[in-house]
């Protein structure tokens, strides 16, 4: 694991094999404090990028939402377009027979 290398047995050995123990451990105290500021600075970067990556996304969402919503309206407009189209033409294709069943019972043609 990441943390055996600094246990309390690898601290003892040291002072018995005669090292300055002391220093060696500030050192590495110093060491790892340095690492975990650069760590720090890099997680608030990272938390940054999140951050407006998340905002991105919620707005994405949102245009996504009213852009499917615009969809399903003009769709809508099509299809009562439609239907109205088709009962114009029904009207006119009436209207039509009406005329020529007239026409022929009056002799005009």
């Amino acid at each position: 694991m990441w943390f055996e290398g600094i246990s309390a047995q690898s601290g003892r050995g040291r002072i018995a094999r005669g090292g300055n123990a002391p220093e060696d451990l500030t050192d590495r105290l110093v060491s790892a404090e340095r690492e975990a500021g650069f760590h720090e600075r890099d997680m608030s970067v990272f938390e940054r990028e999140r951050i407006d990556l998340e905002y991105r996304v919620n707005r994405m969402e949102a245009e996504l939402e009213a852009l499917r919503k615009r969809r399903l309206e003009a769709y809508a407009r099509w299809w009562n377009a439609r239907d109205d189209r088709d009962r114009a033409l029904h009207v006119c294709r009436r209207l039509r027979r009406r005329i020529d069943r007239t026409r022929r019972k009056t002799g005009r043609e």
